[in-house]
This record gives C-alpha cells, structure tokens and sequence, in this order.
C-alpha cells in the first residue's frame, strides 16, 4: 500500500543530485547576472565643455569628484562618458571571471576536449595551479 501512494517519486544518488543541484544554481546565477550586460538607461548629456562633473552619478562625500590620476583635466563630457562605460565593461568582465574560478574551483569544467591532442577541461588542475603546477 505505502508504495502505490508514493510510486510517483523518483529516487536518485546524492551525486547526481548534488550535479542537478550545482547546474540548477549556475543557471539561476547566470540568468540573474544577464541584467549586468543590459545598457545602463542614463544618458544625461551637457552642453557645457567647462563641466567639472561634480554632480555626476556616483560622486560622494567626502571624497567628492575622484580622479587621482587626473585622466579628466581638461575633458569634455564624451571623454567621461566613455571611460565611465570602459570602467563598468571591465568590472563586468572581472566578475565573470570570479564566478568562472569559483565555478571551477567547485569542480564543474566544461565537457569535451581542449585541444586536439584529446586533453579534457577537467585533465588541468584549478587555479594557479594550471600554470605552475600542482606543487
């Protein structure tokens, strides 16, 4: 009786459960990250070359306006505009090389070989490690 009632169950290892786990989070991350690559929606322009851009996005006390490489003195709003998208490009692309290290450091590597030798993603050891060795 006790196993018709629940014969619609299905009974799987801890392993794959823990690989349907992993791959259920992964994709849950990589769609949530999805809105990091959208186009930001603010495209405020001025008209005034002598801007100091103090009242820009991100500007807070008590630091105010910082550039200590002084890569705006003298620049116009096109100038700052475009080093601002390069910066959250690059902060973009670093985040998804953590989450590919910590995503390999799990144990996930992707299927298929590397090379055409037949070496597998998995035949290389994670991190550093890849490089220098496992030493």
């Amino acid at each position: 009786p006790n196993s018709q009632k629940y014969s619609h169950f299905v009974i799987i290892s801890q392993a794959r459960y823990q690989r349907i786990k992993m791959k259920v989070l992964l994709a849950a991350t990589l769609a949530a990250s999805a809105t990091a690559f959208t186009p930001s929606g603010l495209n405020a322009k001025s008209s005034s070359l002598s801007m100091a851009f103090e009242s820009e996005l991100g500007v807070q006390d008590p630091l105010g306006f910082f550039d200590p490489l002084g890569l705006l003195d003298g620049a116009d709003q096109d100038r700052f505009d475009r080093l601002r998208y390069v910066e959250i490009k690059h902060g973009r692309i670093c985040q998804l090389a953590f989450l590919g290290q910590i995503v390999t450091r799990y144990g996930v590597h992707l299927p298929g070989n590397i090379d055409y030798a037949g070496h597998t993603f998995d035949s290389y050891p994670s991190g550093i490690a890849a490089i220098f060795g496992p030493d």
